[in-house]
């Protein structure tokens, strides 16, 4: 199973191939850029969330 970051990197992936084909396909790209960037925001997000727990965890063994 894929971590949430790892999932969400996968989808980023996949809509930037999908960028690229409506690309070629002389199509507009603005609303694959607007999912890729939500895509972007939401991998900084889980990252973020994954640091934090990282931090608490470390600072929890730390007082032990």
């Amino acid at each position: 199973m894929l971590s949430p970051v790892n999932a969400l990197q996968k989808l980023r992936d996949e809509m930037v191939m999908k960028r690229r084909r409506l690309v070629d396909q002389q199509e507009s790209i603005q609303n694959v850029q607007t999912e890729i960037e939500a895509i972007d925001r939401a991998i900084a997000d889980e990252e973020a969330m994954q640091g934090s727990a990282d931090t608490k965890s470390y600072l929890a063994d730390a007082k032990r």
